[in-house]
């Protein structure tokens, strides 16, 4: 059994954009970020700004961020004399699911709010049994949130 469980999301060359866009609307803390160039192993330029590693605190929890450097394509090839940077399919989205819980109703209306900007609802922030506001959101980057807020004691 884990000790200790992380959340990462593989993102598609937009990790620092991701990382921006979190902290602003999920108040994350920036704990560290690395990007490839940073790293004691040779890369090719054109991933050097890319992040390797990223990780966030939201409050109690941890979130991990990197670009991933050569899925879902043939990369890492020399095209026309030039060093291409690898990117991922233009179809790839990050395929996870955060859940998260909040205790105030007026805060998960404001994080709902800010992700679905871009983004698509799955299920409308609406009152239900076991939350007062309850609501499912995938961000302009493909990851879902599950926004569950706390039932006052």
């Amino acid at each position: 059994m884990p000790q200790h469980l992380t959340p990462c999301i593989v993102m598609n060359g937009n990790a620092r954009e991701a990382i921006h866009f979190y902290e602003k609307v999920l108040e994350a803390k920036v704990l560290h970020v690395q990007s490839y160039g940073e790293m004691p192993i040779p890369c090719p330029d054109s991933l050097k700004e890319r992040v390797s590693n990223a990780l966030l605190r939201i409050e109690e929890s941890e979130l991990m961020l990197f670009d991933a450097p050569n899925q879902h394509s043939a990369n890492g090839v020399t095209v026309n004399d030039k060093e291409e940077a690898p990117v991922l399919d233009s179809t790839y989205q990050a395929v996870v699911a955060l859940n998260i819980l909040i205790r105030d109703v007026e805060k998960t209306r404001r994080i709902f709010e800010a992700l679905q900007d871009g983004g698509k609802v799955i299920a409308p922030l609406e009152t239900v049994p076991f939350s007062p506001a309850f609501g499912t959101v995938t961000d302009k980057f493909g990851v879902t949130f599950i926004l569950v807020t706390q039932q006052p004691n």
